[in-house]
């Protein structure tokens, strides 16, 4: 059964050879709102990028120290010495944690403050917003 399934995933994407998901050579691939243009960015898209950067870099620093506490802490053996050790470097993961979401939510509420979008998030949406309807194409 799963040979017939194979081949005939197989088959289905040998049949689909047309749809092609790469652009021409000589095309110019441009994203709206991603890159550093001179001539379409200002300084406050440089900034919102860059600490956009320096939160997610932040975020992932966390992730592997509580990844290497939790490996120190498997592999301690029992060692008391060990086991703070780890507990130690989960423990300032944490508050690593707790001080990236307290600059995050300054930054944010600095931002509200002045009336600018300062890291280009989303609108939160509410009661009062109306609903809006996509209607059908023919």
């Amino acid at each position: 059964m799963k040979k017939i399934a194979a081949g005939i995933t197989t088959l289905v994407y040998l049949v689909n050879y047309a749809v092609v998901y790469a652009s021409p050579r000589n095309a110019t691939v441009t994203f709206p709102g991603f890159g550093v243009d001179p001539n379409r960015r200002s300084v406050g898209d440089v900034v919102s990028n860059a600490l956009k950067i320096v939160f997610i870099a932040a975020a992932l620093a966390v992730l592997v120290y509580l990844i290497i506490g939790a490996f120190k802490w498997i592999t301690s053996g029992g060692d008391k010495d060990a086991i703070g050790k780890a507990r130690g470097t989960i423990v300032n993961a944490l508050i690593g944690l707790a001080i990236l979401a307290l600059a995050f939510f300054i930054t944010v509420l600095v931002g509200q403050i002045l009336g600018i979008n300062i890291l280009g998030l989303p609108a939160i949406p509410t009661l009062n917003d109306t609903p809006t309807t996509i209607q059908p194409t023919n």
